[in-house]
């Protein structure tokens, strides 16, 4: 199975500007991956298992109260609509039930039960009187999970450097002193997750979201369509998949390398992503425009991180032991 260590190990980063502040990584020549599962449909093309669930050592946490009560383990997930809690942690609070809600993940939508929260606090950011749909915590990974419906007006700092994650106001980036070596990219706004604006994928202009509960970045059929396009009169690595989602869903993708993708002053080259046209694409009727959800493998080439949903911008710094890819052999 290739999990987001091994899909790394492509990868190359540069910042295009300014000169000065240049850092990059070498690329890494990408073997032929093992595979697993049923035998594969031709030498040339095995079929492939990507794992897109974040790592269990890799996931980083918050502290969150609830009704005055805690703290407790939450991760952050840019890429999900509704914070979510377990059942256990319902359980021992004794939350009130609620509704039922019906709650679009990435691979397809499910009904679920809902608990009522007085007050919700976590840093910087607080959720009053909140209706929170109930999930299992192995498909949560923590105590609960923290959406983009109380990171409004706030800043999320992801420094992988430290493995810190904090939650803090809005920051005016344009009055803060830039170090060297980091990069700012104008973020948009499209159903509540950060977009960045002027992205290029394999050279196709994208739809790009940040995703921080993803553990690999996925693109959709159209966007996968336009890049081959760009591509066809030179070699590929293409290969049909089996894409596990972060919801532990099994669809059936397609895993290419992309050649570059383009951010602002980044540059990024030989990206392993997965693509297929899951649920959450069709939700946000994006099925037939090239869009992307850039995960954790993307977001972990950097030192450090910033989404700041006030300010509607998004900072990447380069640094010792941000953008060096790790690879784990089998």
């Amino acid at each position: 199975m290739l999990t987001r260590r091994i899909l790394t190990a492509g990868l190359g980063l540069s910042m295009a500007a300014p000169a000065a502040l240049a850092g990059s990584v070498a690329p890494m020549s990408l073997s032929t991956p093992q595979t697993a599962g049923p035998p594969a449909t031709s030498l040339e093309e095995p079929l492939l298992f990507v794992d897109a669930s974040v790592d269990e050592d890799e996931r980083m946490t918050i502290e969150v109260t609830i009704n005055g009560r805690g703290p407790f383990r939450f991760v952050v997930d840019t890429g999900a609509g509704r914070s979510v809690l377990t059942p256990g942690l319902v359980e021992q609070l004794a939350l009130p039930s609620g509704p039922e809600m019906i709650i679009h993940g990435i691979a397809g939508s499910i009904v679920s039960p809902t608990a009522q929260v007085a007050l919700l606090r976590a840093g910087e950011a607080r959720l009053a009187d909140g209706v929170l749909p109930v999930l299992p915590r192995e498909r949560v990974g923590a105590d609960g999970l923290l959406g983009v419906d109380i990171l409004d007006g706030r800043n999320v700092l992801m420094d992988f450097k430290k493995n810190q994650l904090q939650i803090r106001r809005s920051r005016n980036f344009s009055e803060i002193n830039r170090r060297g070596g980091e990069a700012t990219i104008d973020a948009g706004h499209r159903f509540g997750r950060l977009t960045l604006a002027g992205t290029r994928i394999g050279g196709t202009r994208a739809t790009a979201f940040i995703d921080s509960g993803g553990g690999v970045s996925i693109g959709n059929m159209a966007l996968a369509r336009a890049i081959a396009a760009r591509r066809r009169r030179s070699s590929d690595f293409v290969r049909p998949a089996h894409l596990l989602t972060a919801d532990g869903e099994v669809r059936l993708a397609e895993f290419r390398v992309v050649p570059s993708i383009e951010m602002g002053a980044l540059n990024l080259t030989n990206v392993p992503m997965a693509f297929a046209d899951v649920h959450i694409f069709d939700v946000w009727s994006l099925k037939a425009q090239p869009a992307a959800l850039l995960g954790v493998d993307i977001l972990r080439l950097f030192a450090r991180v910033e989404l700041d949903y006030g300010d509607d911008k998004v900072l990447f710094r380069l640094g010792e032991g941000g953008a060096s890819p790790r690879v784990l052999t089998a």
